[in-house]
């Protein structure tokens, strides 16, 4: 049965999976503790957590987060990034410390939702616009029909109105010149009663 403190990695790591846009999973072997905690930062910048774990918590973790898919990946010295926001900064952060350190077999490969990105295909990841730009593009598709409509339902109003005002002046127009009384005509008792309706008999 796993120590509490075992516990409380495999909960972090749970929560680092389930609230990450990507998790890219690295091979550290080859690099010193100096070499990760330089990665380490040059991926903080972007909003990225670079985690070294046993391969062990990290298939509990995954199993609670529902994605046992990634246990395939889990061989080997296992160190994975957490991708937030910016995938194509984190991306393109690991792709650039892999080339200037020299490390061609950084990246094992990645999970992106619920999918695993084979290692020649992560790069790919970093043309993924960021959620502010992505909601940027939504706005701008749907912008242009909403005005449209916005337009063409404004134009139907218009119409409306002008139409309700037409038939609203001719009515009037029609009871002054009908309805109205000479100076000495009395008024007849079925005037005084709403249209349609029918004086009651004494």
């Amino acid at each position: 049965m796993p120590t509490p403190k075992k516990e409380a990695t495999i909960g972090e790591l749970t929560e680092l999976l389930q609230k990450s846009q990507v998790a890219v999973l690295t091979d550290y072997r080859g690099m010193s503790v100096a070499t990760i905690t330089q990665l380490r930062r040059a991926l903080r910048d972007k909003g990225v957590e670079y985690h070294v774990t046993k391969n062990t918590l990290m298939t509990r973790a995954a199993q609670d987060a529902g994605l046992p898919q990634l246990e395939q990946m889990l061989t080997g010295p296992t160190a994975i990034a957490f991708v937030g926001d910016d995938i194509a900064g984190g991306i393109k952060a690991l792709n650039d410390f892999s080339r200037t350190a020299r490390l061609p077999d950084l990246i094992r490969g990645a999970l992106f939702g619920p999918s695993l990105v084979p290692a020649d295909k992560v790069a790919d990841l970093a043309t993924i616009p960021t959620r502010p730009q992505l909601y940027g593009q939504i706005v701008g598709t749907i912008n242009g029909p909403l005005t449209q409509l916005v337009g063409s339902l404004n134009g139907l109003l218009g119409n409306l109105v002008n139409t309700l005002q037409n038939y609203a002046d001719k009515q009037g127009e029609g009871t002054t010149a009908d309805a109205a009384p000479t100076d000495n005509a009395p008024l007849a008792e079925s005037t005084l009663l709403p249209e349609g309706d029918v004086p009651l008999a004494d």
